[in-house]
């Protein structure tokens, strides 16, 4: 599998491209407090039930992804698409991000497959537009989270074989291992340097090095 061969780049969306911020000032602040003015309890209160429920339900299922799930559990009179874009302001992508798309963009054909739900994914890729040829999310294109036949989904949808794709995320699990297994070049971006590995690396440019010397 000749590193010639690689004709796309695929981009995890959150802790990837963009910081955690966003998601956190959503999931930790904004519903615990609409949650605590529609059923009259205090914010302590709203943030307990509402972190138990997100663990009772975890990671691995798509409802856990979904911002229209938990406003319809808490029966929360709220529009999902218009709550995500009162805080779009949040959405920040890490320091190196555009340089390396730019970068990159002149070589490969770039696109993003995310667990994030659509309008999520929407929202946080929006300051990034321009680069990106296609974004999936795996959740609302496929109906599934990020596994192996999501990734060959993806390279189903592009009209490309798994070995010419290249994906990276913060994921050592969604990202990493179950990219591998579908046949696509896979990285894992550590960005607090805790583990070591072939293809491990601690921020973007590392990776677009890795890419541009052809050090696949």
């Amino acid at each position: 599998m000749p590193s010639s061969k690689i004709s796309t780049i695929s981009f995890d969306m959150d802790g990837t491209l963009v910081t955690p911020s966003f998601a956190n000032l959503i999931w930790l602040e904004v519903l615990p407090q609409l949650v605590s003015e529609a059923w009259h309890i205090s914010l302590d209160e709203a943030k307990a039930q509402l972190f138990a429920d997100y663990k009772s339900i975890g990671p691995n299922r798509m409802e856990w992804y979904d911002l229209s799930y938990w406003t319809k559990r808490y029966r929360l009179e709220v529009n999902p698409k218009k709550l995500l874009l009162e805080y779009k302001e949040a959405v920040t992508p890490y320091p190196e991000v555009i340089e390396v798309l730019e970068d990159l963009k002149t070589k490969f054909d770039l696109v993003v497959t995310s667990n994030s739900h659509r309008l999520f994914l929407e929202v946080t890729s929006k300051p990034l537009d321009g680069f990106f040829k296609r974004k999936f999310s795996t959740i609302s294109d496929f109906g599934m989270m990020k596994d192996t036949g999501s990734y060959r989904r993806v390279c189903d949808e592009l009209g490309i074989k798994p070995y010419e794709m290249v994906h990276i995320g913060d994921s050592l699990e969604l990202d990493y291992v179950r990219a591998r297994r579908a046949g696509v070049r896979a990285y894992y971006l550590d960005r607090n340097r805790s583990k070591t590995g072939r293809r491990f690396v601690s921020d973007l440019k590392a990776f677009r090095n890795r890419l541009l010397d052809a050090r696949v």
